[in-house]
């Protein structure tokens, strides 16, 4: 290869301004950088630069490459957080060994067993909201996804317990916000003072409820949620997993799911009340499935409505991965140590794939041709795929045909705008509506 290959893509040069533009407006930093810069440019992060690739070539590759080529990228930033246990920081033999004994819960009949609980908590934290006052929709769905996260995959059944996991966890993320998950420097205790400091002790709280849970657990009975199957399951070496690792993807699991199918649901609503005419058609295509969990797959509306949701909305823009050997990508031999990341949000931007394409057109995925996997990727792709995400599509299909068949609300504001969370992107305000009955 010539020289030019070794260079890094262009890109924007101050890693403090690209990431103060990108944290100010999130998509339209990106759909900029896109635009000026085709479909491969770098990002210089304050973690180290990322390559960004957006064209369909460019994601395929980086999905079907080696497992073994990636490890996460900026790992020691978030392994104070999540833990060295954790399956987003686990790579290699690690990774592959907990990605096999967490998989079998989130698909099937075991999967399909939560329907209920999604659909009488949905019930339950809307009616509770008062008529005619203003409320963020997105607030609603952070209650109903952490009530489901509480009782299947933590397992917990009584009121007490509910409510102590509830505000630890909901106290604990709250505490971890974009700027503690941007600047690392601020990662320090500073002799038990400061935002650090407290998010460490509502953290370790937390890990102690985990821990009375998993004590409370007999691995030769296990039950139906999650954190029962993974206190029972084993390797191919009979081997379990210990207590601190459970406790560690546990709480991964709140992060990966707790804040983004509440911030898909809010979008989806934002989209959907500006439609009258397609929210009427879907009550029609709802009303004889009602919300019967196990039949909402006969809705092909209600399918297209959450997948151009999550088209339109990704929440998270970008994948991203550091390299652990040199990689090739469009005509780049990028080096080693690298972050390379799949861009979800330019990936489903395109016009050639989607014509219209920042139009709300739940109809594109009902007729013609599907998208392929690297052309519509919001679940991610390749080894590390989002485990959860047949669970978090089935949450959504559920809320959001209970929520729509069940209630009338109406939008209060203009179009939200997309602000940056810790982990995530997410409608600025959280989509404030009215409940009129």
């Amino acid at each position: 290869m010539d020289e030019r290959t070794h260079r890094l893509p262009d890109g924007p040069k101050s890693k403090v301004l690209a990431t103060l533009r990108y944290l100010r407006d999130p998509v339209g930093s990106i759909v900029d950088l896109g635009r000026r810069h085709g479909d491969l440019f770098t990002i210089p992060n304050l973690a180290g630069p990322i390559v960004v690739a957006a064209a369909p070539s460019a994601i395929r590759a980086i999905f079907a490459a080696e497992p073994d080529t990636f490890a996460p990228f900026a790992a020691d930033s978030m392994a104070p957080v999540l833990g060295r246990g954790s399956i987003l920081i686990q790579h290699g033999a690690a990774h592959r060994r907990a990605r096999k004994l967490m998989q079998p819960p989130f698909h099937g009949a075991r999967m399909r067993a939560y329907g209920a609980t999604m659909r009488d908590s949905s019930h339950a934290h809307l009616a509770a909201r008062p008529l005619g006052r203003p409320f963020p929709v997105e607030d609603v769905f952070r209650d109903i996804s952490l009530d489901v996260i509480i009782r299947t995959i933590f397992g917990v059944a009584t009121g007490e317990r509910i409510a102590a996991c509830r505000r630890g966890v909901r106290e604990s993320i709250a505490a971890f916000g974009p700027l503690l998950a941007t600047f690392t420097s601020l990662q320090r205790e500073f002799g038990g003072w400061g935002p650090w400091a407290r998010f460490r002790r509502l953290l370790t709280g937390v890990h102690d409820l985990l821990r009375q849970e998993i004590a409370a657990r007999d691995p030769a009975r296990p039950g139906d949620d999650i954190l029962s199957l993974l206190v029972a399951a084993r390797d191919e070496s009979g081997a379990a997993m210990d207590e601190q690792e459970i406790v560690e993807q546990l709480f991964t699991m709140v992060i990966a799911g707790h804040e983004t199918t509440a911030t898909a649901l809010a979008w989806a609503i934002d989209e959907m009340l500006r439609q009258p005419e397609l929210l009427g058609q879907l009550r029609e295509e709802l009303r004889p499935i009602g919300v019967d969990p196990d039949r909402l797959a006969q809705s092909p509306l209600l399918d297209a409505v959450c997948a151009e949701t999550l088209r339109l909305h990704p929440l998270i823009p970008l994948v991203t991965r550091k390299l652990l050997r040199p990689f090739e990508v469009g005509g780049h031999a990028l080096p080693e140590g690298v972050g390379l990341g799949a861009c979800l949000l330019l990936a489903h931007l395109r016009e050639e794939r989607y014509p219209q394409a920042t139009a709300f057109r739940p109809q594109r995925f009902l007729a013609g041709k599907q998208p392929s996997p690297h052309e519509y990727l919001p679940f991610g792709g390749g080894a590390r795929r989002c485990l959860g995400a047949a669970f978090a599509l089935h949450e959504m299909k559920i809320v959001l045909a209970t929520v729509l068949l069940e209630f009338e609300l109406e939008l209060t504001t203009a179009p939200a705008r997309t602000s940056v969370r810790a982990a995530t992107i997410g409608p600025r305000g959280g989509v404030p509506v009215v409940r009129r009955r």
